[in-house]
């Protein structure tokens, strides 16, 4: 969550957007280490209770996010997206299927697979690697949520 919020925080700066802390909604219900589905919504429906107002989008972590946010906006009467749009990370198969289609990073699963390989080999022939960050291929795809 860390890195995801970094990564928000430094795209808002480099548009000269302002950053609203009361936007970044992340973590769990304090106490919480895995939270059930119906807990985290419960959380989130909580967080969003306290915004005095909506952003133009959110940007979830993940699809599955995405998929507790939309049914907490059902139950508050938020549309999406009408009212806000949201958009996840993964691309997974449900983010075509739910209404709103949900517009998605799509990650190349079989490139993070082969690099995520030879980084495990490469580790263990030689421990003493220092650890790196990759990066992958990503694709944007435009569906509903986002009013596309």
């Amino acid at each position: 969550i860390r890195f995801t919020d970094s990564g928000y925080r430094n795209a808002m700066y480099l548009t000269g957007l302002p950053c609203r802390e009361e936007y970044c909604i992340t973590g769990n219900k304090e106490g919480v280490a895995s939270p059930t589905s119906e807990e985290y919504q419960e959380y989130l429906e909580e967080s969003f209770l306290k915004l005095k107002s909506l952003p133009e989008v959110f940007v979830c972590a993940n699809d599955y996010v995405v998929f507790d946010t939309l049914k907490v906006f059902k139950k508050l009467g938020i549309s999406v997206p009408a009212d806000v749009w949201l958009c996840g990370f993964d691309d997974a198969m449900e983010a075509q299927i739910i209404t709103p289609s949900l517009t998605t990073v799509h990650i190349h699963s079989s490139i993070m697979g082969h690099s995520a390989a030879y980084l495990l080999v490469s580790r263990i022939r030689e421990p003493q690697l220092q650890f790196r960050m990759i990066y992958g291929q990503t694709s944007l795809v435009y569906r509903e949520s986002t009013g596309d």
